[in-house]
């Protein structure tokens, strides 16, 4: 499976790289919350994150400078794009051109301090650069405006506390106490009771082990990939804090994510409602590399199998399109949705997202093991789906995105790198 996983990671390099725009990666954005179909200018988000630790990662692996060199690019992105008051020009994914995202800004500055620290163990000096950056962010906005004394908030505007995003702040935490040498245990404190509000702890609900979403409130729904965002930051903080409280936490994230896995309705499923009913749309394709990341993680320690990756590896293989790109997910036209995806995808369904492909680019490039044959070209595709109803056709090469309708009337047409789609008749 080797060379599969190094064909895969090439392709999907040589995809982000028709992606970018001057000023960073670009492009629409679909989600279960909202899409973003209108704006797809370049956003610094959650998407640096895995391009910025899946490029390091490969780096280390290979010693090819041409990952670092993609790295040092990504990192270059963000230097550019901070704010005066710390944080990122437009971080906020589907929302839109909107800075101070949660947990996006956060994820941007554990990409930030994974480069950093790849530098420094390195010799580089330019690792001060980068890090300069993320302190900047972590001091002036996360500190001063989302801590509350216990934990980081939503927003500084809205005082709901998310254990996902909380997570993903942890984890910029554990690397910006490795780099400085100062304490943050505090913020530990505050952090892991949190996940121990929000981690399903009824060993009958068929969601035992998962992460709920504080924010759906009485939905309570337990979802797949921020209980992969949480059980990844705890083995971290298990790593650089060994306390086995925080393993047997992320241990039941595990098992729990094991069980999300489809390979029938080819992805991992949402999560579930509070009354335990399993909700099987969206099944993501693209957002599950984060659970690949937290197999890989979990499997030292004996909770996950290579079994349980490769199953994984193998969906993610084989969604893979000709381009290089990843589909986000089947069943957002049925959002919620109880029982099987359609046969066709919606258009957001089948659309390649940056923020999500670079989950999977991540996940897999934990995987390689030699260097990487950048040779093989990628190619444009046609794949039918659907838009409210209607069949259409989804196509892409290296210029640009478009939807057609039966009669090959363009109602979408985004050409890759700009701000806004050049047709929009959705």
């Amino acid at each position: 499976m080797t060379e599969t996983i190094n064909k895969a990671v090439h392709l999907l390099d040589s995809w982000l790289n028709s992606m970018r725009h001057p000023m960073g990666y670009s492009g629409p954005v679909s989600h279960w919350w909202e899409s973003s179909l209108v704006f797809t200018g370049p956003m610094i988000d959650w998407r640096y994150e895995g391009i910025l630790a899946g490029y390091v990662q490969l780096f280390q692996t290979t010693n090819n400078t041409y990952w670092l060199d993609q790295a040092i690019q990504a990192g270059e992105d963000i230097r550019k794009s901070q704010l005066p008051d710390g944080r990122y020009w437009n971080s906020s994914f589907q929302i839109g051109a909107l800075e101070g995202g949660t947990p996006h800004e956060a994820a941007v500055n554990v990409g930030l301090l994974e480069l950093a620290t790849a530098l420094k163990d390195a010799g580089d000096d330019r690792w001060e650069t980068y890090f300069a950056v993320a302190q900047r962010n972590i001091e002036d906005y996360h500190f001063k405006r989302l801590w509350n004394g216990t934990r980081f908030l939503d927003q500084a505007w809205n005082k709901t506390t998310v254990a996902n995003k909380n997570a993903t702040i942890m984890e910029f935490l554990l690397l910006y106490e490795a780099l400085t040498g100062r304490s943050m245990q505090e913020y530990f404190d505050g952090i892991v009771p949190l996940i121990d509000t929000a981690q399903v702890q009824d060993e009958s609900h068929p969601a035992y082990g998962g992460i709920v979403h504080l924010g759906t409130h009485h939905h309570k729904l337990a979802i797949g990939i921020y209980t992969a965002r949480v059980a990844s930051a705890l083995v971290r903080l298990y790593q650089h804090h060994p306390d086995e409280a925080y393993l047997k936490r992320a241990q039941k994230m595990g098992a729990f994510l094991v069980k999300l896995v489809s390979p029938e309705d080819r992805g991992s499923y949402m999560g579930y409602y509070a009354d335990g009913t399993l909700i099987k749309c969206p099944s993501w394709v693209s957002p599950s590399g984060d659970i690949l990341r937290t197999f890989a993680m979990l499997k030292p320690y004996g909770t996950v199998t290579d079994e349980h990756i490769n199953r994984l590896v193998q969906i993610l293989l084989s969604e893979q399109l000709s381009t290089g790109g990843m589909p986000t997910a089947y069943g957002l036209g049925q959002k919620g949705g109880v029982t099987s995806p359609l046969k066709l995808p919606d258009f957001r369904d089948i659309l390649p997202v940056v923020g999500w492909i670079d989950k999977t680019f991540r996940g897999l490039a934990m995987l390689v093991e030699s260097p990487i044959d950048r040779t093989q070209q990628t190619q444009a595709v046609e794949i039918p789906c659907t838009w409210q109803g209607k069949t259409c056709v989804y196509v892409e090469d290296d210029t640009s995105m478009s939807l057609l309708q039966d009669n090959r009337q363009v109602i979408y047409k985004w050409q890759k790198g700009t701000h806004f789609p050049e047709i929009y008749a959705l």
